[in-house]
């Protein structure tokens, strides 16, 4: 049995754990008490210290320390010296005495804001942290005084925690409240749960609108791009020589200028550090828009992360990183399959971070080539210290650029308002969420984007399902949706190489989103269709889904759960669709699906607008044809069948008017 407890913390290769604590000690750990080490054994912060840095722990090498000040002005008072001591004796007991898995430093810092926010109520009411959590009545007063659903459910999760801490000595332990509060908890929480919508796909009008304002900001960026750096280089290096820094607006261009300034309403240094920043953001959703990527996983890219991989004289590219997500905060490596703007968005944001490792005495020739997070892609441009001192690197690591949404201009001209079109598709979706009751659903106001729905939209519409009929927002899925096709699809050769045992990659949700995608689309283009349909499906979809006025006898949930079964598959093809579950042998013999046509085959779903393409791009490659060639009579006998398909779809509509 050991007599020593060890810090349940994932210790990376280049780092030492910190001090063991001593099991038969009956008192808290000295302030000299060792928190975070160097692997060389240099201390890097103690129990004592106001902060515990443990950036040299985070698997991302990202700035990471535990701050226990939690007021925003004066001094460290007694009461506040014994609050911090309370503070720090809560995330002793849940790091050292815990005998659970580790727990992530995400978690850790989800913790202290909950612990900082119990801090700050106890010194308003002079009470402590202990009393409150140990006291029922006092702790229901902190939860009434807070709305956050997510700060009740962590601080429930906190409680959980030190309840299963039992040290074994009393001076040691801190005592909580009992069953029943927690049984109020448990209700209060999930009733946040439900509250919590799921994300739902951004509508097809916005997401085209926001894809081509992406790529068009780069566009424009690309065009000043030189200038930009160079400037902020020339900047950067007067103020290291303490020389005077020139006027920039005067050596700016004018495109520069109003580049700068349509982004920040302004021309300063300041705000030309804020626009490379905001070039950063840019490329980083545009890499999430074309891979499917978690926030944090494109946050902390290596800067070295691209690669491309020719076959069959085809480019493809593959992005590599790391994720923490659903891995008790352990890093592991992974990939995503991208398309060349996704390649490209990733040079943007290197471009970028050249210039600033520059700074920091830093080649990318030379000392970016490896896989590492030493380099993150997204370095922050605080280094530079156009806004404050500038940072130094700690530990041979960089911090990376917060660029979540919250921390942008609302990205100016890059998300559109919603239109009623898009309440129209929103329903359609779900018939059953009341959009338009929603405060962010209104007609007018600006889309309310969250990266999570760039995930949700790209694995339901990069399907290769019928369900977009936007023409633009099918131009620009067409690459990505080819590459997800080959390199996700269940069955695929490369599928287990890129999700291997990570059950929340992307690839697996857009494995998903094929059932869900393809369902939807065969509801909205075979189920409601309005247009007159011909073919084996559509018949018996006539004579045994519908009644004798046309009304749908199966409902949506039922027919969502057939395709998730694989009862029932819906793809779009030339003509229409086919709902043979599997392959198809008569897709690679006749993409014009003539024998399909011929026999009336029972997975055949024809649509006539479909179809009439189909004929007029027909005769106009058979006009380019000699006549007297073999070819040319088979296609003028294929244009023949086409054309009676059709005469016997307007005879059948004929018949219903």
């Amino acid at each position: 049995m050991s007599f020593f407890a060890t810090a349940k913390i994932n210790i990376p290769a280049n780092s030492s754990a910190p001090d063991t604590f001593n099991l038969e000690n009956t008192c808290l750990p000295s302030s000299n008490f060792v928190v975070s080490r160097l692997k060389d054994g240099t201390v890097v912060s103690t129990y004592g210290d106001l902060v515990w840095d443990f950036s040299i722990y985070h698997p991302e090498k990202k700035t990471d320390p535990l701050i226990f000040k939690y007021w925003e002005n004066g001094e460290i008072t007694y009461q506040r010296e014994q609050l911090i001591a309370e503070m720090k004796h809560i995330f002793f007991l849940i790091i050292w005495m815990r005998n659970k898995t580790p727990l992530s430093t995400g978690t850790l810092r989800n913790y202290l804001s909950v612990v900082r926010a119990l801090a700050h109520y106890a010194e308003n009411g002079s009470l402590t942290i202990k009393a409150i959590i140990g006291n029922q009545n006092l702790l229901l007063g902190f939860i009434s005084r807070n709305s956050s659903g997510w700060l009740i459910e962590t601080l429930s999760s906190l409680l959980r925690l030190l309840v299963l801490v039992d040290t074994g000595e009393s001076r040691l332990n801190i005592s909580v409240v009992g069953k029943e509060v927690f049984k109020l908890l448990y209700r209060n929480n999930q009733q946040y749960r439900n509250t919590i919508k799921q994300h739902p796909p951004i509508p097809t009008r916005i997401y085209s609108k926001i894809i081509s304002n992406l790529l068009e900001y780069l566009d424009n960026w690309e065009k000043v791009a030189d200038e930009h750096i160079d400037l902020v280089l020339e900047c950067y290096h007067s103020r290291l020589i303490r020389k005077k820094t020139p006027n920039i607006k005067t050596e700016a261009s004018r495109n520069l200028v109003a580049f700068v300034e349509l982004q920040t309403e302004n021309f300063s240094l300041k705000q030309l550090s804020a626009a490379l920043t905001d070039v950063q953001r840019i490329s980083k959703l545009i890499i999430q828009v074309f891979t499917g990527m978690r926030d944090e996983e494109a946050q902390t890219l290596p800067f070295n992360c691209v690669e491309k991989i020719i076959s069959n004289a085809q480019d493809h590219y593959v992005i590599r990183g790391r994720t923490t997500k659903f891995n008790h905060g352990k890093a592991h490596r992974t990939k995503w399959v991208t398309n060349y703007e996704g390649a490209r968005a990733v040079q943007v944001a290197q471009k970028v971070a050249t210039a600033i490792y520059l700074t920091q005495g830093i080649t990318a020739k030379n000392d970016l080539l490896d896989l590492s997070n030493n380099h993150p892609l997204y370095i922050s441009s605080s280094y530079l210290g156009f806004t404050n001192r500038p940072v130094a690197s700690k530990h041979n690591q960089f911090s990376t650029a917060h660029l979540f949404l919250n921390g942008s201009r609302k990205l100016k001209g890059i998300v559109p308002k919603i239109e009623e079109e898009d309440l129209y598709e929103l329903e359609q979706l779900d018939p059953h969420r009341a959009w338009r009751s929603e405060e962010k659903f209104q007609i007018g106001i600006q889309w309310s984007l969250t990266t999570h729905q760039l995930r949700r939209s790209l694995a339901l519409y990069a399907q290769r399902s019928g369900l977009v009929s936007l023409p633009s927002l099918r131009r620009q899925l067409q690459h990505i949706t080819n590459e997800m096709t080959n390199y996700y699809a269940k069955g695929s050769s490369f599928a287990k190489d890129f999700i291997n045992d990570d059950k929340k990659h992307f690839g697996i949700e857009w494995q998903d989103g094929q059932f869900e995608s393809s369902s939807l689309s065969y509801i909205f283009n075979v189920l409601l269709s309005k247009d007159v349909l011909y073919g084996g499906h559509a018949h018996w979809v006539e004579n045994r889904l519908k009644d004798k006025n046309g009304v749908l006898l199966v409902d949506r949930k039922e027919t969502m759960n057939r395709f998730k079964k694989g009862e029932i598959a819906y793809k779009e093809t030339i003509v229409g669709g086919c709902t043979k579950v599997g392959l198809c042998n008569q897709v690679a013999l006749n993409w014009l699906q003539i024998n399909c046509l011929k026999d009336n085959c029972r997975h055949l779903v024809v649509n006539l607008p479909k179809l009439e393409r189909v004929i007029k791009a027909q005769k106009k490659m058979i006009s380019f044809l000699d006549i007297t060639t073999v070819e040319y009579r088979t296609e003028i006998s294929h244009l023949e069948l086409l054309n009676a398909t059709k005469n016997t779809i307007l005879n059948i509509q004929g018949d219903e008017s």
